[in-house]
C-alpha cells in the first residue's frame, strides 16, 4: 500500500471542506431538498445487540466477503462509548445504515501523520467506520437522507466535520464530495488489500442541513399517519 502524499502544503489554503463560502453555497441548495425527503424513509440510533442481525443482512447484500464485517464488529461497536450510528429504515425494512467512532490512530494514522488541519482538529472529527445502501434500495435520495440523519446526530455530540475512505467505484467518492462541502485529501489505491481504490474524504457537517424543528415534528407525524393508513 502506497504512503499518501504530504498534505502540509494543502493546508495552508482553505478546502471546499473548509472555505466558509463553499460551505454557504452547498447548504444554501441543500436547504432546497429538505422537504422533498421521502417520508417512508426514517433514521434509527444503533444502540442494541437485537440490530445486529439486521447490520448483517445488510453487509451481506452490500458488501463482497472480503469487505464484510462480522458479528464481533458490531458487538465492539456497541461497546464503544465514542461510536455512534444510525440504520436506514424504508417503512419497516432496514435498508442501510452509516457508523463509526473518534478519529483516532486506529482508522486515520496516515491522515493524522501527514495533514496539520486533521492533526489539530481531531477532537472535533468523528470517523465514519461505514456506509451502506441494500443495492435495490440505492439512490442519491436515500444517500443524502442518511448522511442527513448522521450529520444531525452529530452535530447533537458537538462534531463540526467528518472523515471517511470512501469506495471510488460507480462514482460514490466524486457524489458524497459534491453533494456536500467535502475533500478529497488523498487515495488509497489498495485500501485494506481490498484491491480497490478508495477516497479518504473531510466532509463540513455545516454543509449538512438541519431539519427545522417545527417541520421535523410534521415529518414524523405525516410518517405516522401513514403508517396507521398502510395497516388499514
Amino acid at each position: 500500500m502506497s504512503a499518501p502524499p504530504d498534505q502540509s502544503t494543502r493546508n495552508e489554503s482553505p478546502s471546499a471542506a473548509r472555505s466558509r463560502q463553499a460551505v454557504a453555497a452547498k447548504l444554501k441548495r441543500n436547504k432546497k431538498n429538505l422537504y422533498r425527503l421521502p417520508l417512508e424513509l426514517f433514521a434509527e440510533l444503533i444502540h442494541s445487540p437485537s440490530q445486529i442481525p439486521a447490520l448483517m443482512e445488510i453487509e451481506e447484500a452490500c458488501f463482497p466477503t472480503l469487505m464484510q464485517a462480522q458479528r464481533q464488529n458490531f458487538e465492539e461497536f456497541l461497546d464503544d462509548e465514542y461510536a455512534s450510528g444510525l440504520i436506514l429504515y424504508r417503512d419497516s425494512v432496514p435498508i442501510g445504515y452509516m457508523l463509526g467512532h473518534h478519529i483516532h490512530e486506529a482508522n486515520s494514522a496516515a491522515a493524522l501523520e501527514t495533514n496539520r488541519f486533521i492533526r489539530e482538529n481531531q477532537d472535533r472529527i468523528f470517523y465514519i467506520a461505514s456506509l451502506a445502501i441494500v443495492p435495490e434500495h440505492r439512490s442519491v435520495i436515500a444517500l443524502e437522507f442518511l448522511i442527513h440523519e448522521m450529520g444531525s446526530l452529530l452535530k447533537s455530540i458537538d462534531y463540526d466535520y467528518f472523515v471517511a475512505y470512501v469506495r471510488k467505484r460507480n462514482g460514490l467518492s466524486r457524489l458524497l464530495t459534491r453533494r456536500v462541502a467535502g475533500e478529497v485529501l488523498f487515495t488509497e489505491e489498495n485500501w485494506e488489500n481490498t484491491g480497490e481504490p478508495f477516497d479518504y474524504c473531510l466532509v463540513n457537517l455545516d454543509s449538512i442541513p438541519s431539519l427545522p424543528a417545527w417541520a421535523d415534528h410534521v415529518f414524523t407525524r405525516l410518517r405516522l399517519l401513514r403508517r396507521k393508513i398502510t395497516r388499514l
